[in-house]
């Protein structure tokens, strides 16, 4: 999870790959030392998506709220009898959390080399 103190719209985050994670192109690339922003995305695909969540709210239309104010910090009713009768639902809305999902993509190359390699000795 990216964030800050500061509530920043700009995060940079580090991917951590194994060794045997990466096929031999993309670990060539990336052990080479900084690779350009094109070449990153012939390497690696990014997806994101936001889940959804169910939330419990108040259901306004099955619900009775009795009228008042604030008097002297307290909620005062302005019929003292109304009793408030608050009924709940579920309702699924968007996450405010984004997943990013960073893989690697195999390159022609190396699928080339896989399909050249013996499998039996």
């Amino acid at each position: 999870m990216a964030s800050d103190e500061y509530g920043n719209t700009y995060f940079t985050f580090s991917v951590y790959f194994r060794p045997d994670e990466l096929s031999s192109g993309p670990r060539r690339a990336v052990s080479s030392g900084k690779i350009s922003q094109t070449a990153a995305t012939e390497l690696f695909q990014l997806m994101t998506s936001r889940d959804s969540i169910h939330q419990i709210v108040i259901d306004h239309a099955n619900s009775t709220l009795c009228d008042g104010n604030y008097v002297d910090g307290n909620w005062t009713r302005t019929n003292p009898q109304c009793e408030d009768s608050i009924a709940y639902t579920t309702v699924a809305s968007a996450s405010p959390y984004i997943t990013l999902k960073v893989d690697p993509v195999s390159s022609r190359l190396d699928t080339a080399e896989a399909g050249r390699r013996p499998w039996r000795k």
